[in-house]
């Protein structure tokens, strides 16, 4: 079970953690981790659910129903991502810079056309079919915190 995507930090592989951990008496089978083994790792429980689990604070937090669901999930959050990313930041040495503003004031570059901003729509979407397959890791847990930072523009 690997995965070379990291969408969100979560990396599914179990090269690099511990086979398995006791939380709150329960067994967690570890399945991978959220930017580092260390710092967070995702488990099934024996129901097949799915965990964040923060070994210092030695607690654990829903995420998902399953493992397909937590892929799934993974998947829309990617092309979310994809789909409402601007464009790549770019670095200007002070010359180049210095030479795009006299450019710009002869009007040789026009400014551009700002394209409409679709970000909430595409919100709206991803919401509405993260519910239609796991309703209850949207209204709890790990995603909701995840949606949280989507709604207020950090992610």
């Amino acid at each position: 079970m690997g995965s070379n995507e990291a969408t969100l930090g979560v990396v599914l592989d179990t090269t690099s953690v511990p086979a398995e951990v006791t939380v709150d008496g329960e067994r967690l089978s570890v399945i991978g981790y959220v930017w580092e083994p260390a710092t967070e790792l995702v488990g099934l429980d024996s129901a097949g659910a799915v965990w964040s689990y923060s070994p210092d604070r030695r607690s654990r937090v829903p995420m998902n129903s399953s493992v397909d669901d937590l892929r799934r999930f993974l998947d829309l959050f990617g092309a979310f991502f994809a789909a409402t990313a601007g464009p790549p930041p770019v670095t200007y040495t002070a010359e180049q810079m210095a030479e795009k503003l006299a450019a710009f004031r002869r009007g040789e570059i026009k400014p551009a056309v700002g394209r409409p901003d679709n970000r909430s729509a595409h919100l709206k979407q991803l919401k509405k079919t993260l519910r239609e397959i796991d309703r209850p890791a949207v209204k709890a847990g790990w995603w909701s915190l995840v949606l949280e930072q989507v709604d207020d523009g950090i992610l």
